[in-house]
């Protein structure tokens, strides 16, 4: 049992702990805590600001009203936490559940169906966390920090230093700069609000029935352009995720989109952006271009591929 992490469980929380079990103990800190009574949480700890931290957390607090979401613990000042050696800790209550690596076409409608209702609910509820996610775009890439850090534009650069003599080359770039621009222009003018920022089957659980059990990883948490968010992360699951089904990729975006939209139905511009933001991201996702890069041999697929996702 780590002394330290018994000390400050018991001090500020108030928690007398049974075992710890620690997962990491590096610059990140980890572990499972059982109290007395049997109840498990998570103790966390890295270098972040507090204060943005305390935002994060009363957000996943509030979005438990709807989704079930790891909730966090209030210290004896009202606040959600602790300080000690540069290092900011929480406490957060375990979810239950069942970890997958492969989807199912349940599984991809209950993302899109927890994700609709979650920008809903922000939105709704005019939430903003004041930082950015890890799905930024048009920050600039002045730096690796997250809002100037632009994946998207970083991978069609490896694209095009990798496929410059390449006779496509030149209406790919064309039309990939011109849909930047389209969205650039307006980028601003489409709904933004807070969201958890790696709403991915890899920060969730889920039941016997294929039904989302618990949502928690709340650390990238941060304010998104929604239509970003949501197309990132459905071109994510149904081209590059392991899948169980007959669907296409093609069919389970379909389905991914559908989910979402009964929850929160696209407004005017988002809609009219929708084929540009979707045909930059599914065409330089980074590991699409990655892999295509690497395999020389089918270079002339790929990049007819590439063409015909831009044209959509």
């Amino acid at each position: 049992m780590n002394d330290t992490f018994q000390r400050i469980v018991a001090t500020f929380w108030g928690i007398e702990m049974a075992s710890c079990d620690v997962i990491r103990d590096s610059a990140k800190k980890l572990a499972v805590i059982t109290a007395m009574d049997g109840t498990r949480y998570m103790l966390k700890g890295e270098q972040y600001n507090s204060d943005k931290m305390q935002q994060i957390c009363a957000f996943a607090n509030k979005l438990s009203a709807i989704l079930p979401v790891t909730t966090y613990l209030k210290i004896g000042d009202g606040g959600y936490t602790v300080t000690e050696q540069n290092i900011v800790y929480t406490l957060e209550h375990m979810v239950s559940g069942t970890a997958i690596n492969c989807l199912t076409n349940i599984h991809i409608e209950e993302i899109g169906t927890a994700l609709g209702k979650m920008h809903r609910f922000s939105l709704e509820h005019s939430i903003l966390l004041n930082q950015a996610t890890s799905w930024a775009m048009f920050g600039g890439n002045v730096s690796d920090a997250l809002g100037d850090y632009d994946e998207n534009e970083l991978s069609f650069r490896d694209f095009a230093t990798a496929f410059a003599q390449e006779p496509h080359m030149q209406d790919i770039a064309s039309l990939y700069t011109g849909y930047r621009k389209q969205l650039e222009d307006v980028w601003r003018e489409l709904p933004i609000a807070a969201t958890q920022g790696d709403f991915c089957y890899y920060n969730m659980l889920f039941d016997e029935q294929q039904q989302i059990s618990g949502i928690f990883d709340f650390n990238l948490a941060g304010d998104e352009v929604l239509l970003n968010e949501c197309v990132a992360v459905g071109v994510y699951l149904c081209w590059h995720v392991d899948y169980q089904g007959e669907l296409s990729s093609t069919q389970r975006f379909q389905q991914f989109m559908q989910a979402y939209e009964k929850q929160r139905t696209l407004n005017v511009l988002e809609k009219k952006m929708f084929p540009a933001l979707f045909a930059i991201i599914r065409a330089f996702r980074y590991d699409r271009v990655e892999n295509g890069i690497k395999n020389s041999e089918a270079k002339g697929v790929f990049l007819n591929e590439t063409l015909e996702i831009l044209r959509n």
